[in-house]
Order: C-alpha cells, then sequence, then structure tokens
C-alpha cells in the first residue's frame, strides 16, 4: 500500500502582484513579481506613477481605488507579463476583482484573527483557495508568505525614486 503523496510544488510559477501608495496618498505604484516555487524572481513588472487629479478624485468618489487597482494597475501589469504563473496572490482586495477576466488563480492574502494568513477567493472562485493552498511551496507557509511582497514594496520605492515609467517634465 502506497502513501498519498503531497501536492506537487516544484516547477510552479507565482506571481505577487501589489500596490505601492507614496508622495502621501497622491501617487500610486503597482508591481508584480513572478517568482519560481523557492521565490527566485523571474520576472517584475513595475508601473509609472499615477497621479489623480482632484476632479478625477471627485468623480471616481469611493471607486477611485477599485478603478486604480484593477483598470490602471492590476490588469495592465498582468496582461504584461511574458512568464505564465500559476497562481496570483495579492495583498489588496481590490484586485481580487481581476479574477473573472485572468485564466490563473488570483487570491488575496488576508489576515487572519489568529495572526496567520488566509487564502480569500473572489466569489464563485472558492476551490481555488484550497487548490492554490495545496500547490503552495513549503518555505511560504506560514508568516513566510509575505516575504516577496517586502521586496516589491522595496522595488516600488526605488522605482519610485528613480521616476520609472514618468513622463518626463516640461
Amino acid at each position: 500500500m502506497t502513501e498519498p503523496s503531497a501536492p506537487r510544488t516544484e516547477g510552479k510559477v507565482l506571481a505577487f502582484l501589489d500596490l505601492g501608495t507614496f508622495d502621501d496618498g497622491a501617487s500610486f505604484r503597482g508591481g508584480c513579481l513572478v517568482t519560481d516555487e523557492r521565490t527566485r524572481p523571474l520576472e517584475f513588472r513595475v508601473s509609472g506613477a499615477i497621479r489623480p487629479s482632484a476632479l478625477q478624485k471627485i468623480l471616481y468618489g469611493d471607486t477611485l481605488h477599485e478603478y486604480i487597482c484593477t483598470v490602471l494597475l492590476g490588469g495592465p501589469l498582468l496582461k504584461t507579463l511574458e512568464s505564465r504563473a500559476d497562481f496570483v496572490l495579492v495583498r489588496d482586495a481590490e484586485f481580487l476583482k481581476l479574477r473573472p477576466q485572468l485564466e490563473m488563480p488570483l487570491l488575496w492574502l488576508r489576515s487572519s484573527v489568529d495572526g496567520q494568513y488566509a487564502l480569500q477567493p473572489f466569489p464563485g472562485y472558492e476551490t481555488e483557495a484550497d487548490t492554490v493552498g495545496d500547490a503552495m511551496p513549503a518555505r511560504l507557509r506560514g508568516r513566510n508568505i509575505m516575504e516577496p511582497f517586502l521586496r516589491i514594496r522595496a522595488a516600488l520605492e526605488e522605482a519610485h525614486s528613480l521616476q520609472v515609467g514618468d513622463s518626463p517634465k516640461g
């Protein structure tokens, strides 16, 4: 009799999508880090700075954050990836709204009351939380799951300081 085998995690390609806020909330950047199963980088994409005007803030109201996450940052970043990820993890729940447009699972990594992290799927995709949880490399189980997001944040800060993707000022 053989033991049931653990889910295969070798060869997995993971994507981590995040949002950075800069200039006291006046500008935003998105970053997507694609890694192998050991979280070694395969690809990194960063957006230019998004700086909503006062008029845009008024017109979009409480939908501005969703618009920035899904239409201006998340969708374009994921579409430009050259690497095919097995799943995407996000820290901002607004990115979840991208899931119906994607062919891969996208899950919100949310903090639970006991200080652990839980994978939250978009409604209608509930089974993906278990599938992705089972496929998660051991290195990322527990608190270490946030480490790639720390790298994205540092890279976004560097990109912002270097004005990567910004239009030249005239």
